[in-house]
Parts: C-alpha cells; structure tokens; sequence
C-alpha cells in the first residue's frame, strides 16, 4: 500500500504544494512573505520544538543504554 501512496505522489505534484495558484513566478519579497506567514511560523515553531525533544529523548535513550552496558559488565 506504502508503494501505491509514492507512487500517486509522484504523479500527482500538483498535490504537493502547499497553496494553490502559480508557483513559477516567486520572487524574494513573496518567499519572504510566505516565510513569515502565521501558519508557516506556527509549523515551523511546532518542526523545532519536535526536533529538540526528540533530541532529548535520544539523548537520554543513549544514556541510559551506555549506564546499562556500564553495569552489565561489573564485576561486583
């Protein structure tokens, strides 16, 4: 099912744009006002904020693993 799901994605990248309307013709005022749109800062604050806990998580994952291979191998 994964497959049939990339695959219409490719076939359809009109699909893929986040609004509708031309997108040829972008220019650097209208990237930049698309960049600081309400909706686009809010995603990007939400991607960040992802980005850190699950850098977090993976932290501590990695502690806890390396505490674990540290106590597996004591001789007491």
């Amino acid at each position: 099912m994964k497959k049939y799901a990339i695959c219409l994605f490719f076939l359809l990248p009109s699909a893929a744009l986040a609004h509708p309307g031309e997108h040829a013709h972008l220019d650097w005022v209208g990237a930049l006002a698309h960049l600081f749109e309400p909706d686009h800062l809010f995603f990007a604050a939400v991607t960040v904020i992802a980005s850190v806990l699950a850098y977090r998580a993976g932290r501590r994952a990695e502690a806890r693993a390396h505490l674990r291979k540290d106590t597996d191998h004591d001789p007491r």
